[in-house]
């Protein structure tokens, strides 16, 4: 379990800075110079979370896709039983978030961007804003609520020790997004008005 945690922290690190270095670097344009690693760091992020995705598949669910979307096998009845509600709706938008991942890992090369064109490939890469916000969710699950008592499993926990991260990851990110939105707005206005 601490393997795919570690490797599930490292990529939302990674998705993180990819999203925050554009909004970062219009706020404060002296950090210019760290744009072009966002590529790099997408691309990071799609290898990390297919390990991490992979270890989860493999090492929790065993490779049940009923049991990774939350169900068990009841010897009672021969079905399928819902036992984690939530666990299978944060295990797809994790998935959902990897495939947007993958997605924009194999289109992040100069090819791609010649093929589909300077606008088209910008345009696509705004998904990369998306997928963090589901992981961001997928993470906040995992967090706070999956690891809580319940009548499925009364094992305490300890709580997350990184569960402030994420909230700090996420409020940041939100954050230089609405700061930057707002001193691009500004300055285009106060083009437009000389």
């Amino acid at each position: 379990m601490r393997l795919w945690k570690s490797f599930g922290v490292s990529a939302i690190g990674l998705l993180w800075f990819a999203i925050v270095a554009g909004p970062l670097a219009r706020i404060w344009p002296r950090l210019l110079p760290i744009v072009p690693w966002r590529r790099e760091a997408g691309i990071w992020f799609a290898a990390v979370s297919s390990v991490h995705g992979y270890l989860v598949w493999d090492g929790w669910a065993r490779w049940d896709v009923a049991g990774l979307l939350g169900y068990q096998l009841s010897p009672e009845t021969g079905l399928y039983l819902r036992a984690e509600p939530g666990f299978g709706l944060a295990n797809l938008l994790g998935l959902v978030a990897l495939a947007l991942g993958l997605a924009l890992a194999a289109t992040s090369f100069d090819r791609a961007v010649a093929f589909l064109g300077v606008s088209s490939w910008k345009w696509m890469h705004t998904l990369a804003y998306a997928a963090f916000y589901l992981v961001a969710l997928h993470v906040i699950y995992f967090a706070f609520i999956h690891y809580s008592p319940s009548p499925v499993r009364m094992t305490l926990y300890e709580p997350n020790p990184l569960r402030y991260y994420y909230i700090a990851l996420l409020v940041t990110a939100v954050g230089t997004q609405a700061v930057a939105f707002v001193m691009t707005v500004s300055r285009r206005r106060r083009v437009g008005a000389l």
